[in-house]
């Protein structure tokens, strides 16, 4: 093994050592970001600044993403903002 080699190796190595020691330090605000916010019927009608009836319709008609736990409905925060970004008119070609 030559020099040039040996000084690859030992690159490739520190850039894994570095990417598995950042990924570890942001695993937990990842996760904290996908699953901290979830609304309530009220909170997910303020949030898109409808009614409760505009959003019970949205729901009836699976237009919004939404989950029930027992008889309660519930919407992912990250998954409201998919869908505004789905609706968006006019959205310049990127």
């Amino acid at each position: 093994m030559n020099t040039s080699d040996f000084l690859e190796a030992i690159r490739m190595d520190i850039k894994r050592e570095l990417r598995q020691e950042i990924l570890s330090e942001l695993q937990p605000e990842i996760e904290r970001r996908i699953y901290a916010n979830i609304f309530t019927f009220k909170e997910a009608a303020q949030y898109l600044k409808v009614s409760i009836s505009t959003l019970r319709r949205m729901v009836a008609a699976n237009e919004i993403p939404h989950f029930k736990q027992r008889e309660n409905v519930y919407f992912r925060q990250i998954d409201l903002d998919r869908s505004i970004e789905n609706r968006l008119v006019g959205r310049l070609a990127q």
